[in-house]
């Protein structure tokens, strides 16, 4: 009994990813950073497009029509594509190869000697994953915080981490779907291509949605609909729809992550 307390499959799967870890956090504090120092060079030029038809061309993306701001800018250049899409792909590719990787590698067997139920290594396995994915939020947070400071811009720090600590559940989400793809596939590879065209669908999805009022339905089908960063940002506002929606989609997805890893037949021959 002890030994379904002690977390060892999370514990390792914290260690085995120690090293990405700190390179995820590095590689997006860098990214951050880049993107919040560019806004001082662009606003102008911004500004002197803003006059045009830009909104219409760039509609396809949520509140473009602020990116003169600097919330906007951060919103449309960083959260919108490198957080929500890029790193979502990132975190999603290693869930979705966390189980499939050992039935792959043969491994799966030394994994499953644990005295654990199949479904006590599924909820270990995405356990496992929360602490990079924490690290890597709250130091492309600090790296916000200290870019944001650098340049004299304003922005509210309550909002920023009100983001940051919404982004968890929305990367709860893409990490359960991931770890229910990674049960149902043998294949490290193809289930990791399998989440990351499903997260590309729903980026794509989600901006057809914002293109024209009849395809606005098609929206309900992505996760970027229920996170909208720039409401938060700049106005502290929650979408607790989008929040349950989320939370449901979760839970959901470990459920039938662990009721199907313990009864499907695994080859470890």
């Amino acid at each position: 009994m002890n030994d379904i307390f002690r977390f060892k499959i999370a514990i390792q799967t914290i260690k085995n990813y120690k090293k990405t870890t700190i390179i995820l956090s590095l590689l997006f504090m860098v990214i951050a950073a880049g993107y919040g120092g560019m806004f001082p060079a662009f606003e102008e030029s911004i500004l002197d497009m803003m006059g045009s038809d830009f909104y219409e061309s760039f509609n396809f993306f949520a509140h473009a029509d602020q990116m003169h701001t600097y919330v906007g800018f951060l919103t449309l250049e960083l959260y919108n594509i490198f957080w929500l899409l890029i790193m979502a792909i990132v975190f999603g590719f290693i869930a979705a190869s966390s189980i499939s990787a050992e039935i792959e590698g043969k491994t799966i067997d030394l994994l499953m000697s644990n005295p654990v139920s199949r479904k006590q290594i599924v909820v270990e396995k995405f356990v496992g994953l929360i602490p990079m994915f924490l690290i890597v939020n709250f130091a492309t947070m600090l790296a916000v915080v200290g870019i944001t400071a650098g340049i004299n811009e304003s922005i509210d720090y309550g909002y920023l981490l009100l983001v940051h600590c919404l982004s968890i559940i929305y990367f709860f989400a893409v990490l359960s779907l991931g770890i229910m793809i990674s049960v149902i596939m043998d294949e490290k590879m193809k289930s990791s291509i399998i989440l990351i065209a499903i997260l590309i669908g729903m980026f794509v999805l989600n901006s057809l949605s914002l293109t024209a009022s009849d395809f606005e339905w098609i929206g309900y089908f992505s996760f970027l609909h229920y996170f909208d960063t720039y409401n938060v940002l700049q106005f502290g506002e929650i979408d607790f729809v989008g929040v349950f929606v989320l939370i449901g989609v979760t839970i959901i997805c470990l459920i039938a992550s662990m009721f199907y890893f313990e009864y499907r037949d695994i080859n470890v021959s």
